[in-house]
């Protein structure tokens, strides 16, 4: 090898120590900063909690037209706590003991019931940090179609 790219490879290898040199120096400080959040006087201090993860909540198709008197509607939905079913015929509430619920609805003759199907979501505590607790609600079933029972006689 000649002195040119001798001088070269270690101008090369130079550079690259000072570089990572550097970028373990410079990363270290920059790169996460540990602090706990502050409140002001008298406030309660502040932590931070992870994002939770949307629970789930489908409602199987319903039949429609039907002669009958009862409907049994099948919900799914991620630690659920209570699923209620709002119709015409009125407020069905059942808590979510099984997975899935199935709640059975009374239905009015020669009537058009429209669905609204509300999945309470069970409310858990880790350490600080308070998740659930909310209600989800849909009028459609889990394909997109309407939650609407024609009741069409007794």
């Amino acid at each position: 090898m000649n002195n040119t790219a001798v001088r070269l490879l270690i101008l090369i290898g130079a550079v690259l120590i000072i570089g990572l040199l550097g970028w373990w120096l410079f990363a270290r400080d920059g790169g996460s900063v540990d602090v706990e959040p502050t409140a002001g006087a008298g406030e309660t201090p502040v932590s931070e909690c992870p994002q939770a993860t949307p629970e789930f909540f489908t409602v199987e198709p319903v039949t429609s037209p039907t002669d009958q008197l009862t409907q049994a509607i099948t919900v799914d939905l991620g630690n659920g706590e209570t699923i209620t079913v709002t119709t015409e015929s009125g407020t069905f509430t059942a808590p979510f003991d099984t997975f899935p619920k199935v709640i059975t609805i009374d239905l009015l003759p020669n009537t058009t019931h429209n669905l609204t199907v509300e999945g309470k979501v069970r409310e858990v505590v880790q350490g600080d940090c308070t998740y659930g607790g909310y209600v989800l609600s849909t009028t459609t079933d889990r394909n997109g179609a309407p939650l609407v029972i024609e009741q069409t006689g007794e």
